[in-house]
Formats: C-alpha cells, sequence, structure tokens
C-alpha cells in the first residue's frame, strides 16, 4: 500500500477518554512510524446540538475530527447507515490512502467500502469485538444485534483488510487480509515506576473497567463480561480463611454493583474495608492505582466474545509493571507468562481459581517484586515490537 495519509475512524473519545482513545494514539503512533500521516475521527458527546457536525484539532501533531454525537433516537437510529460526516472528512485530504474503522457499523462500512473502491482507497476493519447480548431500548437491541452479525459475517468480508486481536478472529476470516495485533494500550508521557521493592503487609490487588452496563438488576450473569461477581466470590471464600488482601475496584461504585447484583451485597459488606470501590476515576489515577498494585485481576468466562477480543487491561497493566491473574482463554498465553508476567485462572473452576488467589495472597513481597521486575522487562505489548507486523500486512495490501 502506498504511502499518504491514513484516516482511522471509530467511538474514540478524545482528548482523555474511552481505551478504544488509548488504542488510536498507539496505533497512530505506529502509523507515523511507518511514514503515513495519521488522522484521527472520534465523537464527542458533550458538543452542542447545535453546533458544528465536525470539529477539528490537534493532539500529538494529529488532526482529529470530532463528530457530533446526539444520543436522541433517531440520531441513533441514523448512525446505523449515514456515512455523511466520514466522506466529507475524506474529502479534505487529497492522499488518503486507507481508511480504518474500528468496530464500526455494517452498513456504514459496506457503504464506505464501496465510495473507497471507486476513489482508489483501501478499506480496514479493525475488529476487536463481537458484542453479544443487548440489554437496552428493544428496538435498538434487535438493531444491534442484526447489525453485529452484518458487520462479522458480511461487512468485514467486503473490505481489502483485517486488523484483529485475536487468533479465533483469524481462523474465522481464513482466506481474508488479516494481521493479528493484540490490545495495545501503551500510556504515552509518562515516567517509568522506580525499580523498588513494594514491602507492605498484605497483598493489593486491582479491578480497573467497567464489568457491566450499569443503571440496572442483572438476572443472567452468563451475560457479565468482566466476572467481577466471581472475583469479589473467590476472595470471600478466603477472607472466610483469614487471608488479608485489599481488593480496589476502580469504575463502578459500590451503589452501582448492588444495583446490578442486590444478591451480592451480604458479600460486599462482609468484606468491608478489604473491597473498596472508587466509581469512575481518571486515567492517570487508574495508571498509579495500577502501577502501585501487587496485581491486577480479571476473571472472564469462554465465549465468543470473550474469544473474538483481547483485553486492553492486560496489555495495560503489564506495560505499567503490575503482573496479572487472569483466566486462560483464547491466546492469552502467548503474552502471559505463567508465574512471571501472572498467573492463569482456570475456566468455569471456581476451586483451582481458589487455589490460585491462596497462592497469591500467600506470596512475599520478595517474590512480587520478582514479578514486576519480569513485567516491566517485557516488550510484548510495547508498541515497537508490533511495528514490523503492521508493516508487512500494509504492504500486504
Amino acid at each position: 500500500m502506498k504511502n499518504g495519509t491514513i484516516i482511522y475512524i471509530g467511538g474514540f473519545r478524545f482528548p482523555n477518554g474511552n481505551a478504544a482513545a488509548k488504542l488510536a494514539l498507539n496505533y497512530a503512533n505506529i502509523f507515523s512510524q511507518l511514514d503515513y500521516r495519521v488522522v484521527l475521527v472520534g465523537i464527542d458527546e458533550n458538543s452542542d446540538t447545535d453546533g458544528d457536525e465536525r470539529l477539528k484539532s490537534k493532539i500529538f501533531d494529529y488532526d482529529v475530527w470530532n463528530l457530533k454525537y446526539d444520543r436522541s433516537f433517531r440520531n441513533r437510529l441514523c448512525r446505523f447507515v449515514s456515512t455523511e460526516n466520514v466522506v466529507g472528512i475524506l474529502s479534505e485530504y487529497d492522499d488518503v490512502s486507507a481508511v480504518i474503522c474500528y468496530n464500526f457499523r455494517s452498513v456504514p462500512l459496506l457503504r464506505l467500502s464501496t465510495y473507497c473502491r471507486k476513489n482508489g482507497i483501501k478499506v480496514i476493519s479493525n475488529t476487536t469485538e463481537w458484542y453479544g447480548k443487548f440489554g437496552q431500548n428493544v428496538i435498538l437491541g434487535i438493531l444491534n444485534s442484526i447489525d453485529t452479525a452484518l458487520r462479522m459475517y458480511v461487512a468485514n468480508r467486503c473490505v481489502d483488510g483485517l486488523i484483529v486481536t485475536s487468533s479465533f478472529l483469524k481462523d474465522f476470516y481464513k482466506g481474508s487480509e488479516v494481521v493479528v495485533v493484540p490490545s495495545l494500550s501503551e500510556p504515552f508521557d509518562r515516567v517509568k515506576a522506580n525499580d523498588l521493592m513494594n514491602v507492605r503487609e498484605k497483598v493489593h490487588l486491582v479491578y480497573a473497567g467497567t464489568p457491566f452496563s450499569v443503571g440496572r438488576r442483572i438476572r443472567d450473569r452468563g451475560m457479565i463480561k468482566d466476572r467481577l461477581d466471581k472475583t469479589i466470590g473467590y476472595l470471600f471464600n478466603l477472607f472466610e480463611e483469614s487471608y488479608d488482601f485489599q481488593f480496589d475496584i476502580y469504575g463502578i461504585t459500590r451503589e452501582q454493583y448492588v444495583k446490578a447484583l442486590p444478591e451480592d451485597e451480604p458479600l460486599v459488606d462482609a468484606l468491608k474495608e478489604k473491597v473498596c470501590f472508587h466509581g469512575f476515576m481518571d486515567s492517570d489515577v487508574i495508571y498509579s492505582a495500577i502501577e502501585n498494585a501487587d496485581f491486577t485481576i480479571l476473571v472472564r468466562d469462554v465465549s465468543r466474545v470473550t474469544l473474538a477480543g483481547f483485553p486492553t487491561k492486560i496489555a495495560e497493566s503489564i506495560n505499567l509493571g503490575t503482573p496479572v491473574l487472569t483466566t486462560r482463554i483464547g491466546d492469552m498465553e502467548r503474552y502471559v507468562v505463567e508465574g512471571q508476567t501472572g498467573f492463569f485462572f482456570m475456566p468455569n473452576n471456581d476451586d483451582y481459581n481458589i487455589s490460585v488467589l491462596r497462592k497469591v495472597l500467600s506470596m512475599d513481597y520478595r517474590g512480587i517484586d520478582s514479578m514486576k521486575r519480569h513485567c516491566r522487562e517485557s516488550t510484548v505489548f510495547r508498541r515497537e515490537s508490533w511495528i514490523n507486523p503492521i508493516a508487512d500486512f500494509l504492504d500486504r495490501l
């Protein structure tokens, strides 16, 4: 593929927004090192409804366009089909080599593929999710389910190439031009943590994320992507065995958790200060919490949703020098080294998983410090490790 401008489009909330925005900046850095000009297109949920549809700014010398994101029912329906704003941005640049669409809706992706093909522009689908059930407005839920099926089975087979996060998706798109890159989340402008032993009396665990949609009761726990409920259950068992620990949860409040899972309230009450819900926090606060923790923890079940993606939380934790406790799913063993950068849980094996946590909570600071050193030395999630695979992929298009 010829050098020129790459326009990367998705639900990115710049400048300090969601995990998708962090991912976009990491890819932008890689594309820049490969001598492409990078333009980022995200969304602005706080824009004036009467203002411009597209707002232009700069981040790290990249052109950034934020599209107005109106949450009205009518406009949410329009987003299932519209490409008007995106085509308008493409027309601002005369040397566009490729458009990369991050978890794009199916009809806009198909329409954009047709437009780009006529104009000699490559279209790449960056697919990191296979969305599952939608607990929301019934009409939007049905439309989202149809859209996901069309995107995964039809639209993604009409693009020039795919950047995916798992071997599961690579196998699914066998015959297409595909590169597998785990979710990259290497923080920018962050000072490397001091390489000092962390001496404390109890093991400190952290979870950072949104385990489920807040604001409603969850009746089917199988719909929960991040099984924070299982994590709390495991720790409650060890609390009853008199193990000491500190578990900090970022991204959700105690009230939101209990509203979703009211039957867990007795466990949360019993654990008292051993489990602390901090709610939503700025990324700098979360990065500091992860750096200062002994381990981050992420329990997931095996499903198409969890097999298709790769958790940004894992890359973030290891890049920040903190080992992970996570479920052995999909490609995880390719990136996490047992006993060095983390420990594995087994899917649907609560007794085994409790035994892993029992071992972790019994570790002394020397063992933990050794694992944190391995994480700091790891390059598996560094941007530089993925420049050549991405360059080879682009050259094949």
